[in-house]
């Protein structure tokens, strides 16, 4: 059971960095590129909307990680009380 906590944890992990690194990049070509006479968006909003995105990912992966553990969860106590009745 640790093992399935830890490599869901390291998965959730990984997509938040990934989109914090993304959203980073997006920031400073941001700064760098920006021209306020076309576009009122501020800078700011290219770290934003690809930390949405990577949020959903993240929410994607603990949604697997809530199903995959409550199907070992009742496995495991379908396979306990299985063992009382023999």
């Amino acid at each position: 059971m640790k093992k399935l906590h830890l490599a869901f944890g390291i998965a959730a992990l990984g997509v938040i960095v990934a989109g914090l690194i993304h959203g980073g990049i997006a920031w400073i070509v941001a700064e760098a590129t920006w021209d306020p006479v076309v576009t009122s968006f501020p800078t700011w909003g290219a770290f934003v909307l690809p930390l949405l995105f990577y949020g959903l990912g993240a929410s994607a992966v603990l949604v697997a990680w809530l199903a995959v553990w409550s199907a070992v969860r009742l496995t495991q106590r379908h396979c306990k009380n299985r063992d009382d009745v023999i």
